[in-house]
């Protein structure tokens, strides 16, 4: 009864992602396009596909609440560690398209002239997301919670691809052309290896 109590108060972690997530990938993706920002664009999608990565932590945490029965004699503990596994493989998939078509644009030079507000918008997800990891990481540590730790980390690894977003809109906005679809390469490589150290936690506990 007192686990499942510490698991419902760790998931006040996976509505506060959500809800964060939700807000940033439409301002992003709405700033990025209208300021022509490759790196928001990649940031703002990276975020969108995270508020499906937090629902399948809220879907583990639902269920490893729920008592063993005979066919769970030990419980649905492990239940978060499989909705870690979903969260890893949504977030390689999105890094390998985000790789992808920043690399058909430097390929092609086909380089943009992000707007300075695209860059305001980079660095206030950033903020916004570090505070998050910080409450989710202090919630996944007081209540030993893995998926909301992974969820914390994948906050951890949005706010850096938010500030490297920052810095390859700066450096296009000064003259360094391809900066911004680097950047968004950048990003993309970031999440994936975030997506990794989630799988082989997750695998571990199973």
């Amino acid at each position: 009864m007192e686990r499942s109590l510490e698991i419902k108060k760790a998931e006040t972690g996976a509505w506060l992602s959500i809800f964060v997530y939700i807000l940033l990938s439409g301002l992003k993706l709405f700033v990025g396009f209208i300021g022509n920002s490759e790196a928001l664009r990649a940031d703002g999608l990276n975020n969108s596909t995270d508020v499906v990565v937090s629902v399948a932590v809220l879907i583990g945490l639902r269920i490893s609440r729920k008592p063993p029965d005979e066919n769970h004699l030990y419980g649905h503990s492990r239940a978060e560690s499989v909705s870690s596994l979903v969260a890893a493989f949504v977030m390689t998939a999105v890094g390998i398209q985000i790789i992808m078509n920043a690399g058909k644009s430097m390929l092609k030079s086909d380089y943009s002239q992000p707007d300075m507000l695209t860059a305001w918008t980079a660095l206030f997800g950033a903020v916004v997301l570090l505070q998050v990891y910080l409450h989710n990481r202090k919630l996944a540590k007081q209540y030993h919670s893995s998926s909301l730790m992974a969820a914390a980390q994948d906050n951890k690894s949005d706010a850096l691809v938010s500030i490297a977003a920052f810095i390859g809109i700066i450096g296009a906005k000064i003259g360094i052309d391809w900066l911004d679809s680097f950047t968004a390469i950048i990003v993309g490589i970031i999440i994936i290896k975030t997506a990794l150290n989630i799988f082989l936690e997750a695998s571990t506990l199973l």
